[in-house]
């Protein structure tokens, strides 16, 4: 006898042999026993989940002859009619490949052979698969018989795509869902069906072919006939996992070791090894998102979320996000998505996966809004609702907080104060917390002074700052104005902290508290004289201080209360 693939040799005969279809089961065998079968159905879900075969054991359970004894249709010592429609013999059922017979003529014939009476069947059945590839015209010729067959016809449709199926056609069905199958029933029905095959393999080798079949239990058989002819003996995990080219868990959870600890080198080095292990770069980002949503899963929900990890591989995957904040771990995550976005449509996967991960390890910290929050209330002397306003001037006898001890520096007292009094004390310029942070024995310089200082040192960074509108430095503020001419300096800026690191050189300065802004030729000077001058956001103390805090630029600005 001739050989027969798994897929074929375990196909369901009953509805009990149905695996994670339960609902379309039970419902259609109650309509069928009820004898309440509707015309016409339509059976739609993804590939590999019982459709096609459903609507086989339909078409036995109507025409049935061994009705009388409960069990329908017969799967031990079948009638003569379960056997001949198992067989594909039988002229009352037939089955009709949509993707092949596409036009009008090929319905028509449909159309006129349902007019006749059934030879030897109770029922005439006609199983129309992938029934979407039809064409606009042969839906149309479908139409009419399908709302009003025949009393001794039974229309059922099945479908990938139900959504390219037309309206008129799906009035007409009684429509039935097949759902992908869970993982763990896919495994239990694995193991039944070695079991019976006597192949040798082990659990862990039977979750991994019921994962990688993605809900198709006509996937998992097709991968598992293939394993048998490939092994010989008993079917190794670690030859599996290398003849499919899948990233081992070990693989996986270095890589998120070496992000987590932002070793990019380390990073670099795993793609690449799984690239020369014959791991596609599609294959290691698909198994990488999936392992970040459970670290994200694991970070919000704890360790019992419901998920396909076991209990060990949940504790290992929390022991390396455990100092982890959540933002940060989602943060991870969308960044891993994106590139996996890119990974298919790219020339350059390996390039793409090896950048995002580098991308990845190379990414600071997020912190939690709410810890930011406080620390700018911190900074602010006290929580907003203490009784002032948050970055309002304390009041008399009332200590401001100090800033932190980095950002600190032990120098005595601006000659300016001992000297000038307290008239000399109240130039102007920025009010910042700590006097002891602007060196104000530098007095203010403008925009050719520090054009002429940064020259010495970056020539290129000099003719940019040449082309500033205005620049001005108070202690170690330095606001500078471009005219809107097309060139974005802010977020070139923003993105580049080498303009810090040489005003901060340059001017003999711990710190720079950076302020750049693009305004238009009116805000410049053209504007009307009368106007109220608009205090730069670094001259207030909250900012400054936050800005010191977090190390920040100031790249815009929005008023949310009129001044």
């Amino acid at each position: 006898m001739a050989y027969k693939v798994l897929a074929r040799k375990w196909r369901p005969r009953t509805f009990e042999d149905l695996v994670g279809q339960e609902f379309p089961a039970l419902t259609l065998k109650n309509s069928i026993e009820s004898e309440k079968i509707a015309h016409a159905l339509i059976f739609a879900g993804p590939r590999g989940t019982g459709k096609t075969s459903t609507a086989r054991i339909v078409a036995k359970a109507i025409n049935c002859e061994k009705k009388d004894q409960g069990k329908y249709p017969c799967s031990e010592d079948p009638c003569g009619s379960c056997e001949e429609i198992s067989e594909g013999k039988c002229l009352d059922v037939q089955e009709i490949d949509a993707a092949s017979h596409t036009g009008v003529a090929d319905v028509r014939e449909i159309i006129e052979s349902v007019k006749y009476m059934p030879a030897a069947a109770a029922k005439k059945v006609y199983i129309i698969d992938e029934v979407h590839m039809l064409s606009q015209s042969a839906f149309n010729a479908l139409l009419k018989i399908m709302e009003e067959p025949p009393e001794h016809a039974v229309f059922i449709l099945a479908t990938t795509e139900v959504h390219k199926v037309p309206a008129t056609i799906m009035s007409r069905c009684q429509r039935y869902d097949f759902k992908k199958i869970p993982v763990e029933k896919i495994k239990r029905s694995l193991e039944k069906i070695t079991g019976a095959e006597e192949l040798r393999i082990d659990d862990e080798t039977l979750y991994l072919i019921a994962r990688e079949s993605e809900g198709s239990m006509r996937d998992s058989l097709s991968l598992l006939d293939q394993l048998a002819a490939s092994f010989s003996g008993e079917i190794k995990h670690d030859e599996v996992i290398r003849l499919l080219g899948i990233p081992d868990k070990e693989s996986l959870k270095s890589v998120l070791r070496a992000v987590f600890e932002k070793d990019a080198a380390r990073c670099v080095e795993l793609a690449r090894d799984a690239a020369a292990k014959g791991i596609s770069p599609r294959r290691m980002s698909h198994d990488l998102i999936h392992l970040f949503k459970n670290l994200v899963y694991l970070k919000i929900c704890g360790r019992d979320f419901r998920s396909d990890l076991s209990d060990d591989e949940k504790k290992d995957l929390f022991e390396i996000v455990r100092d982890e904040s959540t933002e940060t771990v989602e943060l991870l995550f969308n960044i891993m998505i994106d590139a996996g976005e890119r990974i298919r449509g790219s020339s350059y996967p390996e390039i793409v996966l090896e950048l995002g991960l580098v991308k990845m390890s190379t990414i600071g910290k997020v912190e939690k809004i709410d810890d930011m929050i406080k620390r700018l209330e911190k900074l602010a002397g006290g929580p907003a609702g203490g009784g002032r306003r948050p970055g309002a001037e304390p009041a008399r006898g009332e200590t401001r907080g100090r800033a932190p001890e980095k950002n600190r520096r032990e120098a005595a007292p601006p000659p300016e104060k001992e000297a000038g009094g307290t008239k000399s004390a109240e130039r102007e310029g920025p009010v910042l917390s700590d006097p002891a942070a602007a060196p104000a024995e530098r007095g203010s310089l403008g925009k050719e002074q520090v054009v002429a200082l940064v020259n010495a040192r970056d020539r290129f960074l000099a003719r940019k700052l040449g082309q500033a509108h205005s620049l001005e430095v108070e202690g170690d503020n330095v606001r500078i104005k471009f005219l809107k001419n097309g060139m974005n300096y802010q977020s070139e800026f923003r993105k580049d902290d080498k303009l810090k690191n040489v005003l901060r050189e340059a001017l003999g300065l711990d710190s720079v508290i950076l302020d750049v802004e693009t305004v238009n030729g009116e805000a410049a000077g053209g504007g009307r004289s009368s106007a109220k001058k608009r205090k730069a956001p670094a001259e207030d103390p909250v900012v400054s201080r936050a800005i010191r805090e977090f190390d920040a630029v100031v790249i815009n600005r929005k008023t949310l209360v009129k001044e």
